[in-house]
């Protein structure tokens, strides 16, 4: 299998949007974060813990000093994609999600430039209200074969006057043609089978990430979505080249014959979680194809505050979760990100691993670091 080569059509639009980003480097000086990590497939940091299949190093803690939303980070999906030789956008998703240019993949050198300035979509941007007037996180940003970028968001919609913490959740995707710097408002592709209730509770389906399986020619989104016992990991297919509103088809435990998102009646089909990962229960997947291994790796954060991994071959059929950290370091940890020299797509026998780590009960959390070295 090999992954989607659209960046490669991709690179011409984009280094005319390059043009376009909004350039803090030489505002923020990155000298003040954590030490970038080394890219060599040589690279051998001290080792934390071991498994059969690889191996997790000590951890590193980001600074998030200087940043808009600090403490906060990370609070879902960090997409990161090559622009050109030797540059790279970060899309930060909250519930304002932020686009930020360095010349590394990695958060490091990306995090000073996470100002108000930097933000490109969410809340008070581009929010729709019902759906997203509580915040879109952009979730996975794929380019398309037409020259524009996909965002994939989980959308959150509120309460007037106060919602308790509580949100309806959905996923919806969004367009640039501008190489992410604007972006459309979005519309609606996942949602549960009911409307938004009339008080304030946890409900709905998010949390998660898309990914482009180029084997099967279709996006894929892996979220979370209460299955009639918790909410754990499913999983969502579209057809569409733009993955299109309308176009998606939930996972029925069988196939892939669910309906995704009607406009008609702004709801979606019945939500069946992927067997595999049935044993935890959890959310914020980060999935990508990993070269080395010849497999898909997803990582996600389980309700007891613990991270698992699990393999696929055609990212349909999952292994049971290996847990890989939480008791083991006497950590809490949540949000995990996948992220190599490639980006968040796409990884190889070295892949960096960012989380939250050790959250308080002001929902402040540091950004942690691991090194992941498949065997």
């Amino acid at each position: 299998m090999k992954m989607d080569k659209l960046v490669i059509a991709f690179c011409a639009f984009l280094a005319v949007a390059c043009n376009k980003e909004l350039d803090l480097a030489a505002k923020y000086d990155n000298a003040q974060s954590s030490v970038v990590p080394d890219e060599s497939e040589n690279y051998n940091p001290e080792i934390a813990g071991e498994w059969d299949q690889f191996t997790l190093s000590e951890k590193s803690v980001v600074s998030q000093e200087g940043i808009d939303m600090k403490g906060y980070w990370p609070d879902g999906k960090i997409s990161v994609l090559q622009m050109s030789e030797g540059r790279y956008v970060c899309f930060w998703g909250e519930k304002y999600s932020y686009r930020t240019m360095a010349d590394t993949p990695y958060p490091e050198k990306h995090i000073l430039m996470v100002q108000v300035a930097n933000r490109v979509f969410g809340q008070g941007i581009n929010d729709v209200e019902g759906f997203s007037d509580g915040g879109g996180w952009l979730i996975g940003v794929r380019p398309l074969k037409d020259g524009r970028m996909a965002g994939f968001f989980h959308a959150e919609s509120h309460w007037r006057g106060n919602s308790g913490g509580h949100a309806y959740k959905s996923i919806g995707v969004a367009y640039s043609s501008d190489g992410g710097v604007t972006w459309t408002k979005g519309d609606k592709i996942l949602n549960v089978d009911y409307l938004k209730p009339q008080s304030p509770q946890w409900s709905g389906l998010g949390d998660g990430c898309v990914v482009f399986n180029s084997a099967r020619n279709q996006f894929m989104c892996y979220y979370s979505a209460n299955d009639g016992s918790d909410y754990k990991i499913c999983m969502a297919v579209s057809d569409d080249p733009a993955g299109a509103s309308g176009t998606w088809r939930k996972w029925d435990g069988v196939g892939f014959t669910g309906t995704g998102y009607d406009s008609a009646t702004d709801m979606g089909g019945k939500d069946v979680s992927i067997v595999g990962l049935r044993s935890v229960a959890g959310a914020n997947p980060s999935v990508m194809w990993n070269k080395y291994l010849q497999k898909w790796i997803m990582v996600y954060a389980s309700w007891s505050k613990i991270l698992v991994m699990s393999f696929s071959e055609d990212g349909i059929t999952w292994s049971n979760p290996i847990e890989i950290i939480g008791k083991n370091f006497s950590e809490a940890a949540g949000y995990p990100n996948l992220i190599s020299t490639s980006g968040d797509a796409e990884g190889a026998k070295i892949v960096h691993l960012y989380y939250a780590s050790n959250q308080r009960s002001n929902g402040t959390r540091d950004l942690a670091h691991r090194v992941i070295t498949y065997k």
